[in-house]
């Protein structure tokens, strides 16, 4: 059967997704993640749907495709509003901007469904923090509580869930599987604000340079960003006249980086489903430290130093086994005070929230 392509809005023109302030950006992104089943399956793959499908689903949200990498175990969308992801089973895709993130779920679904065989949702989460605009955003994202009903409303067994600073909240929702399955995915996400100016300059264009993957490139090398997973696979772009967006794979892993350097609405975001313990080993292990938490803590750290921010929330989803892992790992980092920490158990996964603010 055909997909019906739908009729989709124009990508977005130059500067719509700015605020009416002259040269501010909507950085925080919405992060919408859908699982079809637990583990891939060889009846039924994602990676197998035609390009025009979804480029003509992402036009509905309002964002294009700026480049593609691809390894084994999954695609990389660089995206014009921030990433998309594509495994056999699962997809997750962020924007920033103005852009319709959940608009996109029902067409989602219908993919999975036509092209796929996929009948139904194993389990899905959406997350963002506090916009820094909210007055910009168009439905269904005016508040979170459209969110939610527009979730509701597409979804079963949902969930949702806020933490942080009145100032500076983190929503998340997300839905129980359908049945239980073991599962090795974990998600360490660190969300900055305040960002140090000179640790932006590198995010600026260059006189006479050129934009897109050779810039990223630049940026890569002059901030350190390309030390952080050397052997990973690299799909780094960068704007005009600024900022900066960045893809990686390794193994089944993969990272996003995404940075509005201007200071008067300056943001980066940090996820990364690669496993701490593999991209971070500890040389030296003492009897009282635990690798599963030092490594984590060591990437977290590697990367609060390259962006120097003021403010900044880390988020840590992993496979349920001991709670003490994910709130070790949120334990208190030089240099900052630590403002606010949640620890929940989610269905098959132990979360930790953080909220830090330099000292």
């Amino acid at each position: 059967m055909a997909f019906d392509t739908p009729v989709a809005p124009p990508p977005p023109i130059a500067g719509e997704n700015y605020s009416a302030e002259q040269g501010c950006f909507e950085g925080p992104e919405k992060l919408l993640e859908i699982w079809f089943s637990p583990a891939p399956t060889q009846e039924c793959n994602l990676r197998h749907v035609d390009r025009a499908v979804w480029d003509a689903m992402l036009a509905t949200v309002r964002c294009t495709v700026l480049d593609v990498i691809t390894n084994p175990h999954a695609d990389a969308y660089l995206l014009s509003e921030s990433s998309m992801f594509v495994y056999p089973h699962k997809l997750m895709i962020k924007t920033c901007g103005a852009t319709t993130l959940l608009k996109s779920l029902p067409l989602i679904m219908d993919i999975a469904k036509i092209h796929c065989g996929f009948s139904s949702v194993y389990r899905l989460f959406y997350s963002r923090k506090s916009f820094l605009f909210p007055e910009r955003q168009v439905g269904p994202h005016r508040s979170w509580d459209e969110e939610v009903e527009y979730l509701d409303a597409h979804v079963e067994n949902g969930e949702a869930f806020v933490a942080g600073e009145p100032d500076d909240e983190w929503y998340l929702y997300l839905t129980r599987p359908a049945y239980a399955a073991p599962t090795q995915d974990a998600t360490i996400e660190i969300l900055m604000t305040q960002l140090d100016r000179k640790a932006m300059l590198p995010f600026y264009q260059k006189p006479d340079e050129p934009s897109g993957v050779p810039g990223g490139q630049r940026v890569d090398r002059d901030t350190g960003l390309e030390t952080v997973y050397p052997k990973a696979q690299v799909d780094s772009y960068l704007f005009e006249p600024c900022g900066y967006s960045a893809n990686g794979l390794l193994d089944e892993g993969y990272y996003t980086i995404h940075v509005t350097p201007e200071p008067q609405c300056s943001y980066a975001s940090f996820e990364t489903t690669i496993p701490a313990e593999a991209s971070h080993p500890l040389q030296q292990v003492g009897k009282h430290r635990d690798p599963r938490v030092e490594s984590a803590r060591m990437l977290i750290r590697q990367v609060v130093d390259i962006f120097q921010p003021g403010r900044f929330t880390a988020t840590y989803f992993r496979p349920t086994e001991d709670t003490s892992v994910v709130t070790n790992t949120m334990d208190r980092f030089g240099g900052y005070k630590r403002t606010e920490k949640r620890v929940r158990v989610f269905d098959g996964y132990d979360f930790c929230l953080a909220q830090y603010t330099k000292i």
